[in-house]
């Protein structure tokens, strides 16, 4: 069968595509204990709030975090002076009141039966807007108020009615929290879910999400999932979408507001706990871990996304660890050790397996969730040998180089004059494997041992590079003579620095090497005036710029006279020939239109020569097509009229 070309392109797209996509199945992270003391921090102001809004989100975050709420009996007195005034409590006021007793669960007194009145008026209203019924049934449930099969049905007719109109996310997920309510009755919300869901937006194939954020991405999964556990059905979110939720919501954990914190911890509480999928985090139990000799455990963290541990503890195996720079394997189907003293921690002891030193992916499966965790093996580095001395810039003689013992410093000063070059040889081991290595950061530092010059201009450094070649051996080579300009030549002693250092060493260090004494040239006579015109300039360097004005192009010569006349004539030579044809010719004059739209055409069009020629002269294309613009539509609707009266009077002959 023959493929089109095209479709099998689609087809070949497709396959990549997929490929490419990585299978998550382990969120990013979790709810770390400084997590939660962080969002507690934020919710603190807000219990002593007399905005009762900012004080339901306030006690309802201390609820999911667990906490007691303080001050608990003035939070009742707060209410109830606010429950006085029935006339000035909306059901949304009303709903938060409803939720902060039930929270507390200690406030005395008639605030549930008047906050009640408030819901049933709400709910017997036919003009009540979604956010009303969704503040006046959730407030009922949280009183544990039962409502009648009569009301039951009305509520459904207005969701439904109001849903023909508008059926926005926030509508949706409003429909979703009062359908979980109703409890069977609201089987006719779970078709509207995949209606939500297929409006969320993914992002770099990590997180889900839906317009406008945070509040209305949770609103939206807890109502979801509140639904789904109501009529004991599985959402219909696959376990994919549920960890690119719960990767977003974590996401948020900065955010800085009450109603923030409590949007986060509710919909991270909810996908916790809900009773059809839970989203797991495997990761490390510390970010940036680095594994060496005196720590050689990797230790990796298998909870919930609040933290907690898991229900069962599952067995938590490392199926293999892979150096990135090479994709070598070190380990295969290795068993982590469960900690003591912490049900979420298990370790592994990594430098059993003498990995060298780098960056290494390593599988782990917990139950039948897998992640990939990285972590990086530190080495420790060694300086096999170091020499340093002096040479000939010529190269004609071989340098005289003697050797220096890490950490120690040569006891002699190095002399080097113009004629010379600094020269220095160091070769770096792995202090595991004592193989040759090469590093990331390896300089050469040269500083005055002096803060200023005789002279009294500070002192220099100046850091060079060193190279090592195809057997990791590094050489520093410096002409003295040619380098004396990096060095205002200012002869006299430096002290010669070796700067090692790189992401996976164990021991970077600054070593100072020796003390050479540098003599340079005097500087020429083009040098200095170079100096100087450096620092004249530099010392202007903030001071007023002349101001920046713009600068036309000057006009371009113009022609001789003679060409300009001779070119005038040949212009105006048509309009002679013309003439001199009418004259020759003859003009029937009297066959004129004596009519006020010809007269005005012939004017018009007269004008309009007229406006070409003083363009020509004076004018510029702007101004000029603004006149010929008001001349030609009185010309054209003129000739128009004039023509039209030519062709009546034919016709009627």
């Amino acid at each position: 069968m023959n493929i089109p070309l095209v479709l099998l392109i689609a087809i070949t797209r497709l396959t990549i595509c997929l490929s490419s996509n990585q299978v998550l199945q382990s969120t990013n992270s979790y709810l770390t204990t400084a997590d939660k003391i962080h969002l507690k921090k934020i919710l603190e102001p807000g219990i002593t709030s007399s905005d009762v809004s900012i004080l339901y989100y306030a006690v309802t975050g201390y609820k999911f975090l667990r906490a007691a709420v303080p001050n608990q009996q003035d939070i009742c007195d707060r209410l109830a002076r606010i429950a006085k005034n029935l006339d000035n409590v909306t059901t949304e006021n009303a709903f938060h009141i409803a939720s902060i007793v039930e929270t507390i669960g200690t406030c005395q007194g008639d605030l549930r039966s008047i906050v009640a009145k408030v819901f049933t008026v709400a709910i017997e209203k036919d003009s009540s807007t979604m956010p009303e019924l969704y503040y006046a049934v959730s407030g009922l449930t949280a009183l544990s108020e039962k409502l009648s099969g009569n009301k039951v049905d009305q509520i459904i007719n207005t969701i439904r009615n109001n849903l023909r109109k508008d059926d926005s996310l926030w509508n949706l997920g409003y429909t979703f929290h009062i359908a979980s309510d109703l409890g069977t009755s609201g089987a006719f919300a779970f078709a509207r879910i995949e209606d939500a869901i297929i409006q969320a937006d993914e992002v770099d194939g990590q997180y889900l999400q839906f317009e406008g954020g945070l509040s209305v991405t949770s609103f939206l999964v807890n109502g979801i999932l509140k639904l789904s556990d109501a009529l004991k059905q599985k959402p219909p979110l696959t376990s994919q979408q549920i960890v690119k939720i719960a990767n977003y919501l974590l996401s948020r954990r900065s955010v800085q507001t009450p109603r923030g914190v409590t949007s986060l911890l509710s919909a991270l509480t909810m996908l916790a706990n809900n009773a059809f999928e839970k989203p797991i985090c495997v990761t490390l139990a510390n970010e940036g871990v680095s594994i060496s000799v005196q720590q050689p455990f990797v230790t990796v963290k298998v909870c919930d996304i609040l933290g907690n541990p898991l229900d069962s503890v599952p067995k938590v195996i490392a199926n293999s660890a892979t150096r990135i720079e090479d994709d070598a394997v070190i380990l295969s189907k290795q068993s982590l050790q469960i900690s003591q003293t912490d049900k979420t921690l298990f370790t592994l002891n990594l430098m059993e397996r003498k990995p060298e030193r780098g960056f290494y992916k390593i599988s782990v499966t917990a139950g039948s969730i897998t992640n990939t965790i990285t972590v990086k093996v530190l080495c420790e580095v060694v300086v096999d040998y170091l020499e340093i001395g002096t040479g000939d810039a010529d190269q004609t003689t071989q340098p005289k180089l003697t050797r220096v013992l890490y950490p120690e410093k040569l006891k002699h000063k190095v002399e080097a004059d113009s004629q010379q070059k600094l020269v220095m040889r160091f070769l770096l081991r792995d202090g595991a494997t004592k193989k040759p290595m090469r590093t990331h950061q390896a300089f050469v530092r040269l500083s005055s041992s002096a803060s200023y010059s005789n002279s009294g201009e500070k002192g220099h450094e100046i850091l060079f590079v060193a190279e090592p070649d195809t057997s990791h051996f590094y050489k520093f080579d410096m002409p003295v003579g040619s380098t004396a300009v990096n060095f205002n030549h200012q002869s006299g002693d430096y002290n010669v620095e070796l700067i090692v250092g790189d992401p996976i060493l164990g021991n970077p260090f600054q070593w100072t090497v020796a003390t050479v004494n540098l003599k340079f040239p005097e500087s020429t006579a083009a040098e200095r005036i170079v100096k100087s015109a450096f620092y004249k300039q530099k010392s202007n360097i903030y001071t007023t710029k002349p101001e920046i004005k713009h600068m036309f192009r000057e006009p371009e010569k113009r022609p001789p006279a003679v060409v300009s006349n001779l070119f005038t004539g040949l212009c105006l030579a048509p309009i002679v020939l013309l003439f001199g044809l009418w004259a020759k010719l003859g003009v029937n004059i009297s066959n004129f239109p004596l009519s006020i739209s010809a007269v005005t055409f012939h004017l018009g069009l007269g004008s309009i020569f007229v406006l070409f020629g003083i363009f020509w002269l004076k004018l510029n294309m702007f101004v000029t097509l603004r006149y010929l613009f008001g001349l030609g539509v009185v010309t054209f609707l003129a000739g128009n009229k004039m023509l039209s009266r030519i062709a009546h009077k034919h016709k009627s002959r």
